[in-house]
């Protein structure tokens, strides 16, 4: 059983935490903080909103109107509903996620947001509760402007890797502190799959991408196979499978570097593989666990999509693979190459 004497604070380096967590706001575009299991916070808000940091906290209504923006459990004003969110302003939602190393045990809690679930309202909208808070409504829309637009599935998604990392993390502290005798914690398959998906789902939401896949290596490391796929036929993700160093994925595999293909490439090794005239732009980026290559991240947007990747989008993408592949390094290195296909 857990050391009940032990807290949040006692199992997380907060300062390595918190660049953990600003790294993930920076990624995501999303405001992000954990509280203690009293809604004591434990983490500087990561991304916040000029509107939140300095706006509404300057406001001699906001303790009034908003109390400690956490719901009523917390010591908060806000009710939080079945899909574990709450509102600080009208169609302004937060997500929050519990945080333990073992079931019934909370040390903490995750709390994603403030977002927008899908769009914003119009500017008057905003009017009476600008009033409220006696702020100029050309300022409080400035604010709201900066708080991220995102979709129910997109704002679970995020919530989900960043927990997962989160509790990778408490789960070796508690390990550590209380000098378990046992082979280091490492990530199931199942859970590999779960976590592969969801890093997926995030990299859509970052990148804008419309179709996508992660391959890992099968046992013998000589083939890629897909572990989680978006925007293709189910049978060609059960089915596909590509040799190191052959085809694009096998190329950036083997050579342990990101692709970034359009239709200016100059790379004639490349530029023979294209076979899919539909994508108008993708990118190819190795995923790395243990100094070692264990998979690749596969994203493509259709000549439909208004824009193209570039490498600013190479380098976005990049940095969430890095933040998530902490869940996966572990001292049972053999289950990142032995993921079921």
């Amino acid at each position: 059983m857990i050391n009940r004497q032990l807290n949040l604070a006692d199992l997380i380096n907060v300062k390595d935490w918190q660049e953990i967590q600003d790294n993930f706001s920076l990624v995501t575009g999303a405001s992000l903080r954990i509280v203690d299991e009293q809604g004591e916070l434990i983490t500087s808000p990561s991304g916040q909103s000029r509107l939140c940091r300095e706006l509404i906290q300057e406001s001699p209504f906001k303790d009034a109107i908003c109390g400690k923006c956490l719901p009523t459990f917390l010591g908060g004003k806000q009710v939080l509903n079945r899909n574990l969110d709450f509102e600080c302003l009208p169609g302004v939602h937060n997500f929050i996620s519990p945080l333990g190393v073992e079931s019934g045990k909370v040390l903490g809690y995750l709390i994603v947001g403030p977002v927008f679930l899908v769009t914003r309202q119009p500017k008057q909208a905003y009017q009476r509760v600008a009033e409220e808070f006696k702020i100029d409504l050309d300022e409080f829309w400035a604010g709201l402007l900066e708080i991220k637009v995102i979709s129910y599935q997109g704002a679970q998604s995020l919530v989900e890797l960043v927990r997962d990392v989160a509790e990778y993390i408490l789960k070796c502290a508690y390990q550590s502190v209380n000098q378990q005798k046992q082979a280091a914690l490492f990530v199931s398959q199942p859970e590999l799959k779960r976590v592969l998906e969801v890093l997926l789902d995030v990299a859509f939401q970052v990148s804008g991408a419309d179709i996508g896949s992660i391959m890992f290596f099968e046992k013998d490391r000589d083939y890629l196979t897909i572990q989680a796929s978006r925007g293709i036929p189910d049978d060609i993700a059960r089915d596909a499978r590509v040799r190191l160093g052959e085809g694009i994925s096998g190329i950036a595999a083997k050579e342990n570097r990101a692709l970034l293909i359009n239709d200016n490439i100059k790379d004639n090794r490349i530029k023979s593989l294209l076979s899919r005239p539909q994508i108008k732009s993708s990118m190819v980026l190795p995923i790395n666990a243990q100094s070692k290559t264990k998979g690749v991240m596969n994203l493509g947007v259709m000549r439909s999509s208004p824009f193209s990747f570039n490498e600013d989008n190479v380098g976005l993408v990049n940095k969430l693979i890095d933040l998530a592949t902490i869940t996966m390094s572990s001292g049972k290195s053999k289950n990142l190459s032995s993921v079921p296909a």
